[in-house]
Formats: C-alpha cells, structure tokens, sequence
C-alpha cells in the first residue's frame, strides 16, 4: 500500500495581504545575527560558522552557514531545515559548487507562520551576505514530502513579496 500524496496547501495560506503584514512585523525586529566559527566543522576549503538570530517574536534561532573559501563571491545559496531533534550537518557537495548554505534546525513546537518567516529571515541572511537573489533557494524537496513553510516561503520569494 502506497503513502498518501500530501496535498498542497490552502490557496489561503498563499494569500499576499496576510504575508505582507507578517513581513512588516518581521522588519520591526533586527535580526541581532551573532557568528561563532566553527573549526571542528570545518574542512579545508570550507568554512563553517555556527549562526544565531532572533526572530519576529524574539526567540533565538540557531543553524550552520558554511561556504567556500574558493569562491570568494557566493554563485547562490541553499536554505535547508532540519528538526530539533536532527544534527545539522553540511552538504559538502552545495559548499564545492560555490554556493553559501544555510542549515536552520527549527524549534521544537513552531508554528506554520513562525516558520514561514524563520526561513524568511534567513533569506534575509543570504541576501547580506552577497548572494545573488535569484539564486537563493530553499532546499528541493520532492512533492509528496516537502513542509508546507518551505512551500510558502518559496512561493512569498518567487512572487516578489519578500
């Protein structure tokens, strides 16, 4: 027996007039990023830095950015996510390619909205650090099994709203 196929979410949660007053919100909180290297994680050619941010309700969120010390201007950079109870790790071949990523670990508990605009300001993050937006991507993931924030979120960067 098959898994059922997750359905996409309700045209309702893609409604720009909603995302637009929640993005206003998130403006009015400086991120306040703090870097910590991370030399146990990093490899020759890529440097790892642990990251922490406060979000627009001001809890603390933490994750990896790493890059290429080749690549002294980023070609892109991917945003995945990982569970609060997964180790985030770093993809080595997305650093060789030249792109930044940016692993998030989201808070246990989080609500759908909460983590449409964590993944926003981490974007936010991607674009200060100078890579280019139209290559900011938030991880692939195959339809049956991709979260709904990561389907909002790209939807909010591909219409422009962010």
């Amino acid at each position: 027996m098959s898994a059922p196929r997750k359905r996409a979410p309700s045209p309702l949660l893609l409604d720009p007039a909603y995302w637009r007053a929640k993005l206003e919100q998130l403006q009015r909180v400086p991120p306040c990023q703090a870097l910590f290297p991370r030399p146990d994680l990093s490899s020759p050619g890529i440097e790892v830095v642990e990251w922490r941010l406060k979000a627009h309700d001001g809890v603390r969120l933490w994750g990896l950015r790493a890059r290429s010390e080749f690549h002294p201007e980023p070609k892109g950079a991917l945003i995945r996510e990982v569970c609060a109870a997964e180790l985030p790790q770093i993809d080595a071949e997305v650093v060789g390619e030249g792109k930044v990523e940016y692993v998030l670990q989201v808070p246990a508990g989080r609500r759908l909205e909460d983590r449409v605009l964590d993944l926003v300001r981490v974007y936010q993050c991607a674009l200060a650090a100078g890579a280019p937006p139209p290559e900011i991507r938030v991880a692939h993931c195959d339809a049956g099994a991709c979260p709904d924030e990561v389907l909002i979120a790209a939807s909010l960067f591909e219409s422009g709203i962010c």
